[in-house]
C-alpha cells in the first residue's frame, strides 16, 4: 500500500512532540494605497544601491499587500539555472528547489569530503546544523529554536538558532530529515523569502514572539517597504546571518556599518542577545577584506545553482554543502600564478602556490575578539545586557597562537580536524594529536589508530597544501555514557536558564526536559540516526538508558575536546600586510616546520630558501 506524500508527511508529525510540530501561522499583512508605494519606491531608490524593477511592477499589477510566499510565487513559482557541470538549462519548481536546499533544510545528506573517525566516509546520512551539537552555541538547533531570555533588570531577549533559518515555524523542519518527506503547506507558507532578497529588510523585526497558543517562533519582517526592495542577495543580506560566523557579534565596521545589519538592529522589543567571542574572527567588510571593499557580493564566489548555494570542497567544520562538487576557490579568478607582476619576487611567490594555499599569506591575522577556548563550565555575568554568559578564557588572533597552519587537502575528520599529509612522504606529520586525553583513556594508542586509521585516508585523498586554519577548543557538558576517546555527545544547556543564573548543571538539566530531548534519547532516533551518527565518532551505539542520568547530572561534566578543532578561514583576505618572507623562512618564523613533518636537514633548506 503507497501512502499518499501528504499523509506521510502528516504521520511524521504526528511523530513529533506536539511542540515540535509545523502549524498554520498568520503573519500580518500590511496593506498601502498606490501612493504610498510611491514614496516607498522613492525612498528605496534614494537609500539603495541596485536593480528594484519590483516597485513598478507591484504598482502596475497593483499589488498593495505582500502575503509571504503566495505573492512571490504569482510570478515566480517556476526558475531556472545552470548547471555547472553539464552546461544544461534546468527549469524546476521554486519551492522544491528552495526546500531542499541546505539553506532550508539545515542539513544535507551528501559530505563526500568529511570522514569519522572510524575511517567511514560520513556520507547518504542527513547531518548539518540541524543535528549537529557544537561546543560554540551551547546547544541544539533541535531544542533551543526560539528562546525568550529575561535578564536580571527584567528586560527580554531573544535567543536560539531559528533567527538565522529561512523558516517560519516553530521548530527546525525536523521532518525533512526523514525519508519520503514532502514539505507541507504550512511550512512553506512560513518561509522568510525577505530576509536574502530585500534590501531593505528590517532586522528589527527579527526577533521572537509568542503566538496564542503559547508557542514561541520567529518574527519576520513582511512589509510593503522589504517587498519592494527586493533584488539579488547581496553580500550585506547574507551578512544579516553570516556575521555572526564571520565576525562575531560585536565588531562593526564604522567606515560602513551596512555590513553589520543585524548587530546594529538587533530588535525593538526583545533585543537579540549578542555574544562575544568571534567564531573564526574573519570580519567580511571593506575594513578587513579587500574583495568587500571591491564590492564582491558573496554569490560571485559562492556560485548558486537556484537556491542551491556552493560551499566549496574544503570544509572542516560546515558539514552540510548544496553543491559538494563545485569550488569555491582563489583560483577560480585569480588563476594558478595569482602574483602577475613581472618581478623576481612574483615569480618567486608564484612557486609557492603548489603547497601553500593563497589564504595562509593573505590572512595575516584575525580579529581581537577571536575566542580560541571557551569554557562553557564557568559563567560570568555580563552587566550589559544583565544575563551571565559562557567564559572565553583565551583570544588570540596572530599567526602560531590563534592562527595555525596545517596541511590540509579539503577533506575533514567528524570533529573538524583537517585532513592532509606532507606531500613530501614524511610520516613525521599527523593531524590529530589528543592533548587533552580523557583519564577513561589514558591507555588508547592515538599513534597507532593514527597510522592505521588516518595516514592512509591523507595519503590518498587530493594533495594537500599548507592552509592557515583558525585553532578552538571547547570546554561543555559531556554525556560520558555516550564517549569515546575522540569526543563524546555534548549536553546542551536551557540558554534562557544558563544566561539568568549562570548554572551550567542547572541548565543541562532544564534542557533535558524538553520534549525533543527525551525523543533524541529514545528509540526510534537510536535506530534511525544516532547509533550511525556515534560511529563516526568511533563509539559503538549510542546509550538511550543515559537518558535520566543526564537529566539528573550523573556522569555528566564539563570536558574539553580531546583535540584542538581547526576552524577554516578564508575571508579577511588582505593584501597590505599579508605575510611575506621573512614572517617564515626564519628560526622564529611563524610556520612550525617540524610540526608539518620536516626533518632536520629540511628545515635548514627551508630557512634559506624557498619552500619546495
Amino acid at each position: 500500500m503507497i501512502i499518499a506524500a501528504f499523509n506521510w508527511s502528516s504521520l511524521i508529525h504526528k511523530m513529533l512532540p506536539s511542540d515540535s510540530r509545523p502549524s498554520a501561522i498568520t503573519f500580518v499583512a500590511e496593506a498601502i494605497s498606490p501612493e504610498k508605494l510611491t514614496t516607498l519606491g522613492h525612498e528605496i531608490t534614494t537609500d539603495y544601491d541596485g536593480n528594484f524593477g519590483h516597485i513598478d511592477y507591484f504598482l502596475d499589477a497593483g499589488i498593495y499587500s505582500y502575503e509571504g510566499p503566495a505573492t512571490c510565487l504569482g510570478c515566480h513559482a517556476e526558475i531556472e539555472y545552470t548547471d555547472a557541470h553539464t552546461g544544461q538549462t534546468v527549469a524546476t519548481e521554486l519551492m522544491e528547489n528552495l526546500t531542499s536546499s541546505a539553506h532550508y533544510r539545515f542539513f544535507t545528506s551528501r559530505h563526500p569530503n568529511v570522514y569519522g573517525f572510524n575511517g567511514e566516509l560520513a556520507d547518504n546520512f542527513p547531518m548539518g546544523k540541524i543535528n549537529r551539537p557544537c561546543p560554540k552555541p551551547g546547544s541544539f538547533a533541535m531544542t533551543a529554536w526560539a528562546e525568550i531570555v529575561v535578564t536580571e533588570n527584567g528586560d527580554t531577549l531573544s535567543e536560539g538558532c531559528g533567527q538565522c533559518h529561512i523558516g517560519g515555524q516553530y521548530q527546525a523542519p525536523l521532518g525533512e530529515m526523514m525519508p519520503m518527506y514532502k514539505t507541507t503547506q504550512v511550512e512553506k507558507d512560513a518561509i522568510d523569502c525577505l530576509i536574502c532578497h530585500a534590501a531593505a529588510y528590517d532586522m528589527n523585526e527579527k526577533q521572537v514572539v509568542v503566538d496564542g497558543n503559547g508557542l514561541k517562533r520567529w518574527e519576520q519582517d513582511r512589509s510593503m517597504r522589504a517587498a519592494l526592495s527586493v533584488t539579488t542577495p547581496s553580500a550585506q543580506s547574507c551578512l544579516r546571518c553570516h556575521q555572526h560566523n564571520f565576525g562575531g557579534d560585536i565588531y562593526i565596521d564604522e567606515g560602513d556599518p551596512s555590513y553589520m545589519e543585524s548587530l546594529r538592529n538587533t530588535g525593538d522589543n526583545r533585543p537579540r542577545v549578542l555574544h562575544p567571542g568571534s567564531k573564526r574572527g574573519t570580519p567580511y567588510s571593506p575594513a578587513w577584506d579587500v574583495h568587500a571593499a571591491a564590492g564582491v557580493s558573496c554569490i560571485e564566489c559562492h556560485t548558486t545553482q537556484g537556491h542551491y548555494i556552493a560551499k566549496g570542497t574544503h570544509s572542516t567544520t560546515i558539514m552540510a554543502n548544496d553543491l559538494p562538487e563545485a569550488e569555491v576557490a582563489c583560483e577560480n579568478c585569480h588563476g594558478a600564478k595569482p602574483h602577475a607582476e613581472d618581478s623576481a619576487t612574483a615569480r618567486y611567490l608564484n612557486q609557492h602556490v603548489e603547497r601553500i594555499a593563497c589564504q595562509t599569506c593573505h590572512i595575516p591575522s584575525l580579529h581581537d575578539d577571536n575566542v580560541t577556548m571557551r569554557d562553557f563550565g564557568n559563567a560570568e555575568f555580563e552587566e550589559h545586557p544583565g544575563i551571565y554568559i559562557y567564559s572565553d578564557i583565551v583570544k588570540e588572533s596572530l599567526p602560531g597562537s590563534g592562527i595555525e597552519y596545517r596541511w590540509w587537502n579539503g577533506d575533514a575528520t567528524f570533529l573538524g580536524n583537517p585532513i592532509g599529509d606532507n606531500p613530501n612522504g614524511s610520516n613525521l606529520y599527523r593531524f590529530y594529536t589528543a592533548n587533552r586525553v580523557w583519564p577513561e583513556y589514558a591507555g588508547f594508542d592515538y599513534e597507532a589508530w593514527y597510522e592505521k586509521i588516518m595516514r592512509p585516508i591523507a595519503k590518498s585523498g587530493r594533495p594537500s597544501k599548507i592552509y592557515a586554519m583558525k585553532k578552538f577548543n571547547g570546554r561543555q557538558h559531556i554525556d560520558l555514557s555516550n564517549m569515546g576517546p575522540f569526543g563524546g555527545m555534548f549536553v546542551p544547556y536551557n540558554l534562557p536558564a544558563y544566561y539568568a543564573s549562570g548554572d551550567p548543571d542547572r541548565a543541562a538539566s532544564i534542557e533535558m526536559d524538553k520534549s525533543m530531548m527525551e525523543m533524541m534519547y529514545g528509540i526510534m532516533f537510536k535506530y534511525y540516526m544516532l547509533d550511525k551518527f556515534m560511529s563516526f565518532m568511533d563509539i559503538d551505539g549510542w546509550n538511550t538508558g543515559a537518558y535520566e542520568d543526564v537529566r539528573e547530572i550523573k556522569n555528566v561534566e564539563p570536558r574539553w575536546i580531546p583535540n584542538d578543532a581547526s576552524l577554516e578561514i578564508s575571508h579577511a583576505i588582505r593584501r597590505v600586510g599579508a605575510l611575506s618572507c621573512g614572517d617564515c623562512h626564519t628560526e622564529s618564523g611563524v610556520l612550525d616546520f617540524a610540526g608539518l613533518g620536516y626533518t632536520t636537514d629540511e628545515i635548514e633548506t627551508l630557512r634559506s630558501h624557498p619552500l619546495e
